[in-house]
């Protein structure tokens, strides 16, 4: 299909939508950048609430820098993948800090901010600045698989690198921004990923995969690797209104926010030690533990999160914990502290385990 075809096509399509978004026709790149930030790996529907949130919390970049880290990861709270946060945070502070409080305004530029590739910095040289680039998100790929029947796999450098050619030649470099936010919006409400409305696509007679009936086959991917499974045994420790919390700090899953203390194990049979357990100083008998008919799962992009329950009763928590990030933290605080989302669903659906006398 010609390019001009395409853009006439989808112009004329997108003049019909009505889906108002509070990003959409917006030039600050402040706010784009946030947005396109959120909406990775979250949905428009879930993201949209936390969009406004976060702006009406930090509404400009120099309010973000100067936030503490607990604040943003707070603010983040439940959208999941907070490396995302942190990159946030730290792009920020590095605009403040190094470039004067400026938003970059080239695309090789905005590129070098943590946590912005070359899909999200598109999307903001184009919605911000109008420059020719071509965005090329989860809807964008789909939408051009379908249509020219890519057969490359786009969990490849090479997959991607081919919808990305094609993308670019389609792109309308006079209205770069209309552009893409209309080939993203079509995947997101008409060229969907299980359940295309094919009867109501104007690419209908020029989509191939369409006409030989295999749009349900692209874009195509070759095969995952089996998930990694990891078993996590979280123990509720209690003492009148207080209870233990661990701060995770390692590079590894949930850094920077908060969970209660846990014990990983290689499988989900697992017996208390004879000796029993140590936890921030804290010497926890096998009589004293109850295991909670609670289990949970996490799914990560790579790893399949395993969780088990268990409460212990303290007469007190004694003046001091040391070691494992462990902090003795009043019931009654919970809400100032950045939880993974898992840990907010137990305290939700087990709030009297968390009731104090």
């Amino acid at each position: 299909m010609l390019a001009r075809l395409f853009q006439d096509l989808l112009k004329e399509w997108h003049l019909q939508l009505d889906r108002p978004l509070p990003w959409v026709n917006e030039k600050d790149p402040y706010k784009i950048w946030i947005s396109e930030i959120i909406l990775q790996q979250t949905r428009v529907v879930q993201g949209l609430p936390y969009y406004v949130r976060f702006l009406d919390t930090f509404p400009n970049v120099t309010a973000l820098a100067n936030a503490p880290e607990t604040e943003v990861l707070k603010c983040w709270e439940g959208l999941g993948y907070y490396s995302r946060a942190r990159n946030l945070h730290w792009s920020a502070k590095y605009i403040v800090n190094e470039l004067n409080g400026v938003f970059p305004e080239q695309y090789d530029e905005i590129l070098k901010l943590k946590g912005v590739g070359p899909y999200a910095a598109a999307a903001i040289a184009s919605f911000a600045f109008s420059l020719p680039y071509a965005v090329l998100d989860g809807n964008v790929h789909r939408v051009i698989s379908r249509i020219f029947s890519v057969l490359a796999d786009i969990t490849t450098s090479n997959g991607r690198k081919t919808i990305q050619n094609i993308a670019d030649q389609l792109l309308d470099k006079e209205s770069p921004a209309k552009f893409n936010q209309a080939i993203m919006d079509f995947g997101a409400t008409i060229c969907l990923p299980a359940t295309p409305l094919c009867d109501q696509c104007v690419f209908a007679d020029h989509c191939t995969s369409y006409l030989t009936d295999t749009q349900r086959d692209f874009p195509f991917k070759k095969v995952k690797k089996p998930l990694r499974n990891r078993y996590f045994h979280l123990f509720l420790v209690k003492a009148g209104k207080y209870i233990l919390l661990t701060h995770r700090k390692e590079k590894d899953i949930w850094r920077g926010l908060y969970t209660l203390p846990f014990i990983e194990t290689r499988d989900e049979k697992w017996e208390f030690p004879l000796e029993g357990i140590q936890m921030g100083g804290l010497s926890i008998e096998e009589n004293q533990i109850q295991i909670l008919n609670y289990k949970d799962q996490q799914l990560l992009t790579h790893q399949r999160i395993h969780l088990y329950y268990y409460k212990v009763t303290l007469a007190t928590m004694g003046e001091k914990i040391s070691g494992d990030n462990i902090e003795i933290v009043p019931i009654t605080n919970l809400k100032e502290f950045a939880f993974p989302k898992f840990l907010l669903r137990f305290i939700a659906e087990n709030k009297s385990l968390f009731a104090y006398n």
